[in-house]
């Protein structure tokens, strides 16, 4: 991951940006809101992983919502325009075919998103912010986050020893090293959950009138970019509520897209989802320009 700016920012805000763009994404079916949220997590997660994460996370990903466009028009009969049938005589409409469109662009928006969450909101802000109100949750909730990674990269560390003291000669060999590989993996993984929770039990987690250190300060910045994304998904928001976004898949396709209110929101809304990406750029620049005067 780059020097990433947004990152430092206060928790609070952090979290306040992630719940607005994936309750925005997951909640509105609008076919531009849609793109302007598949669009702006790309570019972000572009910045935080480069072009070969990118690029390992579309390989991934592609098939699983090609197959969900797919299997929506065959299961999901509605709408007015019958393209063609099925041979059992069930129609494929236009309108199944869009609706099944725009719910891969929101799972796969969602899904880009968490994971730029993953790489921003560590286990360390979870901690920060919900240790007092929800300790047990908060705590489970970081160590879940922080399984995946530590998982792989073990299991990973394991299979690469192996190779090193004995290189497997057919698919059986290698069938039964990862085998062996996995499920040392999961032995390590079950005692070092034993060792953090009795670890936090012996420091006093979750006891009451129990104090921790942090780092964290909302300072001037904060507060600011915090005015701002409430502005924005008020702009984003407000026309939404109103009706003026609507947009309806069934039977028909019918809305407007190109009002002089909704092109107001989609700009809103574009300012809501590239806050982050906004702020390093920023922030690069200004480090590349005091690079320059040295």
């Amino acid at each position: 991951m780059k020097n990433e700016s947004f990152s430092g920012f206060h928790p609070a805000v952090n979290l306040a940006f992630f719940a607005a763009v994936l309750g925005m994404t997951m909640f509105i079916m609008q076919p531009i809101y849609l793109s302007i949220s598949l669009f702006s997590s790309c570019a972000y997660l572009l910045y935080l992983r480069g072009g070969r994460g990118m690029l390992r996370q579309i390989g991934y990903l592609l098939p699983i919502l090609l197959l969900v466009a797919i299997i929506n028009p065959l299961f999901n009969h509605e709408g007015m325009t019958i393209l063609w049938y099925l041979p059992n005589d069930n129609p494929v409409t236009l309108e199944a075919i869009i609706y099944g469109l725009a719910a891969s662009v929101m799972m796969a928006a969602s899904i880009i998103w968490f994971n730029c969450c993953n790489e921003v909101f560590t286990s360390d802000k979870i901690i920060y912010l919900f240790g007092r109100v929800i300790p047990a949750m908060s705590l489970l909730i970081s160590m879940t986050l922080r399984f995946v990674p530590r998982f792989k990269n073990f299991l990973q560390s394991v299979i690469r020893t192996q190779r090193a003291m004995r290189q497997p000669e057919n698919v059986k060999e290698k069938l039964q090293q990862a085998l062996s590989a996995f499920s040392a993996t999961v032995s390590w993984a079950m005692e070092q959950s034993i060792i953090s929770a009795d670890s936090m039990k012996s420091r006093g987690y979750g006891i009451a009138g129990r104090t921790a250190y942090s780092i964290y300060r909302f300072e001037k910045r904060d507060g600011i970019i915090t005015v701002i994304l409430a502005i924005l998904c008020l702009g984003a928001l407000v026309p939404y509520f109103t009706g003026s976004m609507r947009w309806d898949y069934y039977p028909a396709l019918t809305g407007n897209l190109v009002e002089p209110v909704q092109i107001f929101a989609y700009l809103c809304y574009s300012g809501v989802c590239l806050i982050p990406l906004i702020i390093n750029l920023m922030e690069d620049h200004k480090w590349n320009s005091l690079r320059s005067k040295i």
